[in-house]
């Protein structure tokens, strides 16, 4: 991914740390395979394991979709301290956040499905673009 796009892709991640009223404490967007594209966090390697975890976690979740024919679209845990990881799904890749304790997750899962496809058209997950398709595609 271009610098570029990164950056888009991390402007977004703080509009969503902004707009839950800093109730996330660290964000990430990833690729499906736990590759971290863009992510906020105090420390980068928190980020970095947040990616791998969360990926881990949707691979084993997606077990459980097979069994009801669907995809898991948002996974929210809780821990005992109050905080969570709220990861989201999206087109090969995910956003996952931790939070503060006791955060207002109707407030968090509004903002993430604000900006979705925001950070998916940034990125360019699932969008390709019409000129750099061959002429003939069978």
């Amino acid at each position: 991914m271009s610098s570029d796009k990164e950056a888009e892709v991390r402007g977004i991640l703080g509009k969503i740390i902004k707009e839950t009223h800093d109730a996330v404490s660290s964000i990430v967007f990833a690729w499906r395979d736990g590759i971290p594209i863009s992510s906020i966090a105090p420390d980068q390697s928190q980020a970095e394991f947040l990616a791998v975890a969360s990926a881990a976690a949707l691979g084993s979740l997606d077990a459980l979709g097979d069994i009801f024919g669907s995809r898991v679209k948002r996974v929210d845990v809780e821990f005992e301290n109050g905080e969570h990881v709220v990861i989201s799904s999206v087109d090969g890749s995910f956003i996952a956040l931790s939070t503060a304790s006791r955060p207002n997750l109707g407030l968090i899962h509004l903002v993430l499905r604000k900006y979705e496809d925001s950070i998916v058209k940034a990125a360019g997950v699932g969008y390709v673009d019409a000129t750099k398709l061959p002429k003939d595609t069978r």
